[in-house]
């Protein structure tokens, strides 16, 4: 590069760069709920952890190109203005609607905004990648986790029926004559597949330069230890069977995983080498000859402005909302004679079982009967969606992993005359239990987490309200009895026009 150019661009990074480092620290600022929070995940979650050294290994993979990075003049843009606008006006209706894994893929995605708006898109694409990286960092995947464990529980037990071995299932349960198994969340392989994606992609960074090779190789890093973590469980089962129950139990069970894990990653990066190629120079020759003009200070300053401006409304704005009075809770007055025979039944009840849900505003649990057939019904409302008490939330669930009773044996949506519900089964040592649930926002049904939240966001938005309640139905039921389901689908026909009056505030 000729020592002018060399000149200029060190100058204008000596106005770029300060600018860009104040208004990241803005950001953070700012948004420093929704980054701690992806920080409190890292620190308590196992699945997650890999998220604690995101951020350094981003630092690094940066700093390997400070020479590139230094061959071009940082060139304001107005796209990623835009881009950043976009980015936290997905924060706000994330941050409304209390999606955390949406507030914090956006507030991720301020930061490659953030770059472009400052420091423009030549600076930009040569980072492309590390910034690209900085989204692994975000705690989630956890949809994933019932598909895997439903595919580990059907590799294994379709295995062991091939190798001959007589196996009865019920959901993720399945019994052999040596013993008892279960695929849990620790087995559904998430934490697997969430670390090999990580190191896959630096591996493939480091590795190869062409993008088919880098795509090829991320692909494998997230369809192996898919595939790997069907042939652990098997394996697993395989040692227990044949030492009687004596290995691949307990402690040895993880220690037992995790080594296989690390003999298929091993496995997976020496083939990868074989088609290592070179890296390239960072700096091609007169790379930085092109179109090296000074910035105006004027436009740097008017960049810098409209940046902060775009940090700082979206905030004010969730601040503002957050600041709504809670309305009236609802007496939850169920009717004791609802229809069709049913009545408040006030004798025992069925189980102490109830499902968890974190800090409603509103809840109360009854029970009917109708001669011998009893159906309970549990209502859960939130007034008000807010961190930790809100209708959407992963701590609200009909059982938690490895209860010392209950056992979930199944789940999945199924329609009914009215509309789909969620169907949870259930058992003990003493009672099995159908389940059916769903949530009602704005008057309208869903099963649907997703459609919920947005429905919140649009409510609060334009009418100023985001309250909503949970119905949790449940009976007994004597294994895959359809009667169970006929006596729930009518009970909520029956009970479901009463209900918009018992949670009206």
């Amino acid at each position: 590069m000729p020592a002018a150019d060399t000149g200029r661009s060190a100058a204008s990074w000596r106005t770029a760069g300060p600018v860009f480092l104040l208004l990241f620290a803005l950001l953070l600022w700012l948004y420093w709920g929704t980054a701690a929070s992806m920080a409190e995940i890292w620190w308590r979650s196992e699945t997650f952890a890999h998220g604690l050294i995101v951020p350094p290994i981003f630092l690094w993979l940066v700093w390997r190109k400070r020479a590139a990075l230094a061959a071009h003049v940082p060139q304001p843009s107005a796209w990623g203005l835009a881009a950043l606008a976009a980015s936290l006006a997905g924060w706000l209706v994330a941050d409304v609607a209390g999606v955390q894994v949406v507030r914090q893929l956006a507030f991720v995605a301020s930061i490659p905004s953030l770059v472009v708006a400052v420091l423009g898109w030549r600076v930009a694409w040569v980072i492309a990648y590390p910034l690209a990286f900085l989204f692994l960092g975000v705690p989630m995947g956890e949809g994933l986790m019932v598909p895997l464990m439903n595919y580990t529980a059907d590799f294994t037990v379709a295995s062991l029926q091939l190798l001959g071995f007589p196996v009865y299932r019920e959901g993720t349960f399945f019994e052999l004559p040596s013993g008892s198994w279960s695929v849990i969340e620790a087995c559904s392989g998430l934490r697997y597949l969430i670390a090999s994606l990580t190191v896959g992609a630096l591996f493939a960074y480091l590795s190869y330069r062409t993008l088919w090779r880098r795509a090829a190789f991320i692909v494998a890093s997230f369809v192996v230890p898919i595939v790997a973590n069907g042939f652990r469980a098997l394996m697993i089962v395989l040692l227990a069977h044949y030492s009687d129950m004596k290995l691949a139990t307990g402690v040895n069970h993880i220690i037992y995983g995790w080594v296989f894990f690390g003999v298929i990653m091993l496995l997976l990066f020496w083939v990868g080498s074989f088609w290592q190629e070179k890296e390239a120079d960072d700096v091609a020759p007169g790379a930085g000859s092109i179109a090296l003009r000074p910035v105006p200070m004027l436009r740097t300053a008017l960049t810098a402005a409209s940046a902060a401006l775009v940090l700082l409304l979206p905030p004010l704005y969730a601040a503002q909302l957050a600041q709504r009075e809670l309305p009236a809770s609802p007496q939850l007055a169920l009717p004791a004679e609802p229809g069709d025979g049913w009545a408040l039944d006030a004798g025992p009840a069925l189980t102490d079982w109830r499902p968890t849900f974190q800090n409603p505003d509103r809840e109360r649990t009854v029970q009917y009967r109708r001669g011998d057939e009893v159906v309970a019904v549990h209502l859960a409302w939130y007034g008000r969606q807010r961190q930790d008490a809100e209708l959407i939330n992963s701590r609200n669930f009909m059982i938690r992993q490895e209860h010392d009773v209950w056992s979930n044996v199944g789940e999945r949506v199924v329609d009914t005359p009215a509309h789909p519900v969620r169907e949870t089964r259930l058992r003990s040592t003493a009672l099995r239990l159908l389940i059916h649930d769903w949530f009602v926002v704005g008057g309208e049904p869903t099963v649907s987490s997703v459609r919920a939240k947005l429905m919140f966001a649009r409510s609060l938005l334009l009418d100023g309200e985001d309250s909503g309640y949970a119905v949790v139905l449940w009976t007994p039921q004597q294994g895959e009895d359809p009667a169970a389901r006929a006596r729930l689908a009518a009970f909520a026909a029956v009970i479901e026009p009463h209900l918009g009056k018992a949670t009206a505030p």
